[in-house]
């Protein structure tokens, strides 16, 4: 053996293995790594769906006076919190006063007028009373002259008994006008007391009237915020026309807009977390309250031609649904969320334990990530 071969058999041992490739190895970790990654995107896309398009809403209502008039005192600045029954501004009560006190003289002239009513009732009661007895008189004359007649027929002349039955006559005739005056008195009267007609419109009237003058004064329904104030002292104010606008923070909620394909699991009741922009690094509790049926789509008028969309993407965009989620805040935190206020939400739609651990992990990141943007 030549002093080559044995140097060539000493460099290459005979059973060592080639050296691994490290493009393929990568290329391997990489693919595997891809597909755990998609594996656990369609996994946890049902059982813990997740949507950044979240927005926080609460109820907007705008405030108009019920009664027209000046207004004489403005209580509030814009973007001011305000309390349930908080006084917002006042309109002039002048003619609303009068207007009560002019009610409240005619509900007293009511009462007058229905108690010389009564006494018309009764008045008419006493002379039916006074009829019905001349009556009797009279009843009782003519049968005590006829008694006598028959008795003695030379005792009483004929004229005598004539005149008693005409008088007998005369008598129901005025029972007759007696009884009807008595039912026009009772129609003219109605009811009686409080409970009479005449008393119970002009109590109407005072009542509204008091309801007018109350409305002078313009309230928050609830807790809330008012903004956008387009009133000052001095300007008029009509009823129903809308000068502020009131954000109610007794009742806010998220809407959440999901892809359609997170909701095949979810349903109301659901836990979810949220994480507000405007308290990064934090994650707030809370359920999942109603899940929209429909969302508004192009609609063709009647008589017209359908439109139709000429999109020849392999892929279409995925249609979204709005979930109404409530959740738990103290009352002060709840200030700082102003209607429009973005969130992320992530919904626990599985009761699986690593998709539940791995979606807390990503909201809390997602909150965190609130700090840089």
């Amino acid at each position: 053996m030549t002093e080559a071969t044995q140097t060539s058999d000493e460099a290459v041992p005979p059973n060592e293995p080639a050296p691994r490739d490290p493009v393929k190895r990568w290329t391997t970790g990489l693919l595997v790594l891809s597909a755990v990654l998609v594996a656990y995107y369609l996994w946890s896309d049902r059982g813990t769906p997740f949507s950044s398009q979240a927005r926080v809403h609460a109820r907007v209502v705008p405030v108009a006076a019920e009664v027209s008039g000046t207004v004489t005192e403005v209580l509030v600045s814009n973007n001011q919190a305000v309390s349930a029954g908080e006084v917002l501004f006042r309109i002039d009560a002048t003619q609303y006063a009068l207007a009560l006190a002019s009610a409240e003289a005619d509900l007293e002239s009511a009462r007058q007028t229905t108690g010389a009513s009564e006494a018309g009732l009764v008045a008419a009661q006493a002379s039916v009373k006074s009829a019905q007895a001349n009556l009797a008189r009279s009843q009782q004359d003519v049968k005590r002259l006829r008694r006598i007649k028959s008795q003695d027929p030379g005792a009483l002349s004929d004229r005598r008994i004539e005149s008693a039955v005409a008088t007998l006559k005369v008598s129901e005739q005025q029972v007759v006008a007696a009884r009807a005056q008595l039912e026009q008195a009772r129609r003219d009267l109605g009811r009686q007391g409080e409970a009479n007609a005449r008393i119970q419109q002009a109590r109407a009237a005072v009542e509204q009237a008091r309801v007018d003058l109350g409305h002078t004064q313009v309230r928050a329904p609830t807790d809330g915020v008012v903004t956008d104030v387009r009133l000052d002292k001095g300007n008029f104010a009509g009823a129903g026309a809308p000068q502020m606008t009131f954000i109610s923070t007794g009742d806010i909620w998220v809407q959440a807009d999901f892809t359609e394909n997170n909701l095949g699991h979810l349903a109301p009741g659901d836990p979810v977390e949220l994480a507000f922009d405007v308290y990064p690094g934090r994650v707030f509790a809370g359920t999942v309250r109603e899940i929209a049926f429909g969302v508004a789509v192009d609609s063709t008028p009647l008589g017209s031609l359908p439109s139709v969309a000429n999109n020849r993407q392999w892929l279409r965009n995925a249609q979204r649904f709005p979930v109404v989620v409530d959740f738990e805040m103290q009352r002060e935190e709840r200030r700082a969320l102003r209607v429009g206020a973005q969130a992320s939400v992530i919904a626990y739609a599985s009761d699986n334990w690593l998709l539940r651990a791995l979606g807390k992990l990503s909201i809390r990141i997602s909150s965190c990530l609130s700090y840089a943007y």
